[in-house]
C-alpha cells in the first residue's frame, strides 16, 4: 500500500487524505512505517491535525448516534425512503438530529471494513467475512457468537456495556452484572440484558430478536420518536421491529434453527427456497441464486451445513424439482426440472 496519501489533507491539498488515513489507522494490520507516515502528515500542517480532529469528532458522534434509539430512528426515515418487506415475516425467526443521526451512520458505513480495530475511547469493533464466525469473549465474561457478514462495536465504562450490532447476527451469552447493565443497540431499537442468552439480527429493513434463556426487554424508536416496549419473559420466543418502531407481539421462536447456525447448521423447517440460499451465501463464496420465478415458492425442510453447497446442490436435486446449473462468473442458478429443454429423442 501507499503509505505517503499526500502532503496535504481536507483543507488545501487532495481531499480525502486524512479520511484516507482515518481508515488506515483504524486497520490492525497498519504497519510501523505506515504509523510514522501518518505522524509526517500529521505534523506537517496545522490544517492536516485539524482534519484529523474533525473526522475523531464525527466518529465520536457517529457513535453517539447509532446508540441512541431515537437518533436512529431519524437516521432510519432519512436513509430509507420505500417501506421494507421484512425478512422476519416468516414464522422464525427532517430534524437537526435526523442530518447528525445520517452523517454519523455514514461514517460508520463509508470507512472500509476492518476484522478487529479499537477507535479512540469508542470501543472495539469485531467484523466477520463470508463464511467466518467469530467466537468472542468479553473484558466481563460475557461470550459472544458472532455470526457471518456481521459487525459489532463493543464499549464498556464504569457505568454501562454498550453493544452496536452494526449488520448481521450475534448471540450473546451476558454475564449479569446489575450494576452495569448490557445493551445491545440494533436498527432504531435497544435490547437490554436481565441475565440472559439471546440472538439478535438486523439489516437495512428489520431487527428480530430471539430469547433462548432468561429474559430481556426490547424498546423501539419509531420515527416522530415516540417508543415501543416490550419484555420476553420466556424462553423461546421473539419479537421484531422495522423502521416504524412498531415491535410485533411475542411469539414462538424456531430455536432449533436459531441455535442451529451456532454450530453451522442450517436447519429449516418449510423455509421458502431462496430464503436457504440467501442463508446459504452468507456463509460461502459460492453464490447459488433462483433462476427460475417457478421456484420463488417452492418448500424446503431439512438440515444442510452451512459451508458445504455443494452437498446441498446434491440434495436439492434429489429431493426437490429443481437442476444446477453453472453459469459464467462462476455461479450457480437454480432451475426447475419441468423446464429443462428435452432432447431430441433417437429414432
Amino acid at each position: 500500500m501507499d503509505t505517503e496519501f499526500g502532503q496535504h489533507g481536507t483543507t488545501n491539498g487532495r481531499p480525502g487524505d486524512a479520511e484516507r488515513w482515518f481508515a488506515r489507522m483504524l486497520d490492525p494490520d497498519c504497519s510501523a512505517a505506515e504509523s510514522a507516515a501518518f505522524k509526517r502528515w500529521h505534523d506537517a500542517n496545522p490544517a492536516h491535525a485539524a482534519a484529523w480532529r474533525e473526522l475523531n469528532e464525527l466518529w465520536r458522534q457517529g457513535a453517539e448516534a447509532v446508540r441512541s434509539p431515537v437518533l436512529a430512528a431519524a437516521a432510519w426515515r432519512a436513509l430509507h425512503e420505500q417501506p421494507p418487506t421484512p425478512w422476519y415475516r416468516r414464522p422464525r425467526f427532517l430534524l437537526p438530529a435526523a442530518a447528525l443521526a445520517t452523517a454519523a451512520l455514514a461514517v460508520l458505513v463509508a470507512l472500509p471494513r476492518w476484522r478487529i480495530t479499537a477507535a479512540p475511547g469508542q470501543g472495539v469493533v469485531y467484523q466477520t467475512a463470508t463464511g467466518q464466525q467469530r467466537n468472542i469473549r468479553l473484558a466481563d465474561g460475557t461470550v459472544v457468537i458472532l455470526d457471518a457478514q456481521s459487525a459489532l462495536q463493543v464499549r464498556y465504562d464504569d457505568h454501562t456495556r454498550q453493544a452496536d450490532l452494526l449488520r448481521g447476527r450475534a448471540q450473546f451469552a451476558v454475564h449479569h452484572d446489575p450494576q452495569r447493565p448490557f445493551e445491545v443497540h440494533a436498527g432504531n431499537g435497544t435490547v437490554t440484558d436481565i441475565g440472559t442468552v439471546f440472538q439478535v439480527r438486523t439489516d437495512e429493513k428489520c431487527t428480530g430478536v430471539i430469547l433462548l434463556e432468561g429474559a430481556v426487554n426490547v424498546s423501539a424508536a419509531a420515527p416522530d420518536h415516540a417508543v415501543e416496549h416490550v419484555s420476553l419473559r420466556q424462553d423461546g420466543r421473539q419479537v421484531w421491529f422495522a423502521r416504524d418502531g412498531h415491535i410485533s407481539p411475542p411469539q414462538p421462536a424456531d430455536t432449533q434453527a436459531a441455535e442451529g447456525w451456532t454450530r453451522g447448521k442450517l436447519i429449516v423447517h418449510d423455509w421458502r427456497l431462496p430464503e436457504l440460499l440467501d442463508e446459504m451465501n452468507r456463509y460461502n463464496h459460492l453464490q447459488v441464486s433462483i433462476g427460475d420465478p417457478s421456484l420463488d415458492n417452492l418448500r424446503v425442510s431439512g438440515v444442510f451445513d452451512a459451508d458445504d453447497p455443494q452437498t446441498m446442490l446434491q440434495l436439492l436435486q434429489q429431493g426437490w424439482p429443481v437442476q444446477a446449473r453453472h453459469v459464467d462468473g462462476g455461479r450457480t442458478l437454480l432451475v426447475s426440472r419441468a423446464s429443462r429443454p428435452e432432447l431430441p429423442r433417437k429414432r
